[in-house]
């Protein structure tokens, strides 16, 4: 308990009064009738505390005798009883003529950061800001086939198309008549291809000439490697894209595998986009 022997002029009458009598014990918070935590604590610079009252009283749970000596009133938390730090960048107390008082670490120290609704940055200065955009999103349409003429290697599917040396494939991707504007959409195909798992195999032996409505679009070696894990799934699968040069209503895809590789070495085929963008 804190004992006042004297009170400043600026004090309450109770307290003036008082001055010249015998000092009192205040009621601790076990004695005070229930409700709301009091806001502030008058304490003044010169008011003494005993050394038995730094300690708090068994089951009392009074804050105030842990409260260090300050000059003007503190500002408590009202659901904790804890003083809060005066700071006016924080917005709680006015900074002129208020010096922050000794004998308490900053509430950051504690974890209180967000008491009283009081939310502190806390990024570390080191991380550097993030770099955004928010671009205006370009509609498009997109037909999607899935290839499925072995059980094997494809990911996620499972299943894949493949193409031996010399072998040729064709494909379609028809446009429905709602969608079919030429003169409004550009065009991609892209396919999701890898070389076979025979790894003694060099990669430039393989190459592939890629026709779209009759117009070659690609003819030499292809940007890929050999597909791994080794007899099962690939995981390393990769894009070919090309531009279309004249979208129709019907489509057609013709690959043939040009590979020098042998006869067994293949080309696996996953599955096929046709793309349509707006110009």
């Amino acid at each position: 308990m804190i004992r006042y022997n004297r009170s400043p002029s600026n004090a309450p009458k109770s307290m003036r009064a008082s001055a010249s009598q015998p000092s009192e014990q205040l009621p601790s918070s076990a004695d005070a009738p229930a409700g709301p935590a009091t806001p502030f604590y008058p304490l003044t610079q010169d008011s003494a505390i005993s050394p038995s009252s730094q300690q708090m009283a068994p089951y009392s749970h009074d804050p105030v005798a842990q409260m260090p000596v300050f000059q003007q009133q503190i500002p408590v938390c009202p659901y904790t009883g804890i003083p809060l730090i005066p700071d006016s960048s924080a917005g709680l107390m006015p900074s002129s003529g208020i010096q922050p008082f000794s004998g308490i670490q900053p509430m950051m120290d504690y974890g209180m950061e967000a008491d009283a609704g009081l939310i502190q940055q806390t990024t570390a200065s080191g991380d550097p800001p993030p770099i955004l955009t928010d671009n205006n999103p370009v509609p498009t349409i997109t037909l999607f086939k899935e290839l499925s003429g072995y059980p094997n290697y494809g990911n996620p599917s499972g299943n894949a198309d493949i193409l031996y040396t010399g072998n040729r494939g064709t494909w379609t991707f028809n446009l429905p008549a709602i969608i079919f504007n030429p003169g409004q959409f550009r065009a991609q195909l892209v396919i999701r291809a890898v070389l076979d798992d025979h790894s003694n195999v060099p990669v430039s032996r393989y190459s592939a000439r890629i026709t779209i409505n009759g117009t070659v679009v690609h003819n030499g070696r292809l940007d890929l490697r050999h597909g791994t894990p080794a007899g099962s799934r690939f995981t390393n699968w990769s894009s070919l894209t090309f531009n279309v040069p004249n979208l129709r209503r019907n489509n057609r895809i013709v690959i043939e595998n040009t590979s020098t590789a042998g006869a067994n070495d293949w080309i696996a085929l996953d599955w096929m986009e046709l793309r349509l963008l707006l110009r």
